[in-house]
């Protein structure tokens, strides 16, 4: 694991990009960092991956690093309309467990009626539509807190999953084991930018834009107490956690997505030093 810090106060110029960057370098981590004004930021490695963006108007920006991000990045940083910075970034690998799930019914895995399939579409679409929806909100710099207490973690982020002894996608979230009915608080505030008691796969799913391209996912919930559209502050109630869609019992499933290009581990929110940009 490494981290890495440039001075955030003291510029050589008024436009130097360099940044202050909190937080650990290593797959399917978070990075806080602070530049000049909206500056373009570019993250780039050499297998072709590359994302562009700006940072805020106080020069503020996260950094996102999917489950398997490769191990040399560059992370170049341009003024607006002055100077630039390039800095390499070694990205520490992390060891994934493999989780295997039983007795889930063939539906929810791999054999799908024609009535399922299309149900599986207009979740698909809603998701798609949501994701594509930017929050105009600075809600993450509260910091994060578990959306649940005294759970016990059922679900790893980044795990292979094997349901019903087949080899699936990795499991790209958290699972907290507690009782259904829990109540689930926002971890961080935002918008909510979907609501829908019914997904195919996901059952009740609330989607919680936090700002930053950093979007939410609360899955399995048995109950709603969002609309789209409406405005949450962190700790306010989102629903309850249930079994609905693809569970094997009452949980919470916290997923985390970043620009949406990739997911990252939430856990990473929770630990995110955000301080500095404040």
């Amino acid at each position: 694991m490494a981290l890495f810090g440039f001075a955030l106060v003291f510029f050589l110029s008024a436009a130097d990009p360099t940044p202050l960057c909190t937080g650990p370098t290593e797959q399917g981590a978070l990075m806080a960092c602070r530049t000049t004004a909206l500056a373009e930021i570019r993250l780039s490695d050499d297998q072709g991956f590359e994302t562009s963006f700006n940072a805020d108007e106080d020069g503020r920006f996260v950094l996102g690093f999917s489950r398997d991000a490769a191990p040399n990045m560059t992370l170049r940083v341009c003024a607006k309309g002055g100077a630039c910075a390039a800095m390499p970034l070694s990205i520490a690998p992390h060891e994934y467990k493999i989780e295997r799930i039983d007795g889930l019914p063939p539906g929810k895995v791999s054999t799908f009626s024609a009535a399922q399939l299309v149900h599986i579409r207009k979740s698909s679409a809603r998701k798609k539509t949501a994701f594509a929806t930017h929050a105009n909100t600075e809600a993450y710099l509260s910091g994060f807190a578990k959306p649940v207490q005294k759970a016990r973690i059922s679900g790893y982020f980044g795990a292979q999953r094997v349901l019903n002894g087949k080899p699936k996608r990795p499991h790209m979230g958290m699972d907290f084991a507690v009782p259904k009915g829990t109540p689930i608080a926002a971890p961080a505030g935002g918008v909510v930018t979907l609501a829908d008691p019914d997904l195919y796969f996901e059952g009740g799913t609330v989607f919680l834009d936090h700002g930053q391209g950093l979007v939410s996912v609360f899955m399995h919930m048995s109950a709603l107490d969002v609309k789209d559209g409406q405005i949450v502050k962190k700790g306010d109630i989102l629903g309850k956690v249930g079994a609905t869609g693809r569970a094997t019992g009452p949980h919470l499933h916290w997923s985390l997505k970043w620009k949406n290009r990739y997911y990252v581990n939430p856990d990473a929110a929770l630990s995110l030093d955000v301080s500095s940009l404040r």
